[in-house]
């Protein structure tokens, strides 16, 4: 999950190149990494389509943000989807 983690961060920061070898699972994903507001949102709803989680946003807390560890940790109780997001979108 690491390393899905990471290419959506570089999709995200698409204009830092540098950023995957600096990346480290100890990252905080809002001071180490930068994500301004927007990107957050970009960061998470991608997260939820990519890796195919519905993140629980009445539980979820900056804290979580402290790292990607973390970050992985708080996913990993996170429900699977049942379907995938935007279906009526895509049709």
């Amino acid at each position: 999950m690491y390393e899905k983690i990471v290419d959506i961060l570089c999709s995200i920061k698409e204009d830092q190149p540098e950023l995957r070898q600096s990346l480290s699972p100890e990252m905080n994903l809002n001071n180490d990494i930068g994500l301004d507001s927007l990107q957050m949102i970009q960061f998470m709803l991608k997260v939820e389509e990519q890796l195919n989680v519905v993140i629980d946003y009445d539980q979820f807390d900056y804290e979580h943000l402290q790292s990607i560890h973390t970050f992985i940790a708080f996913l990993n109780r996170c429900q699977p989807q049942e379907q995938p997001l935007y279906e009526d979108v895509k049709q």
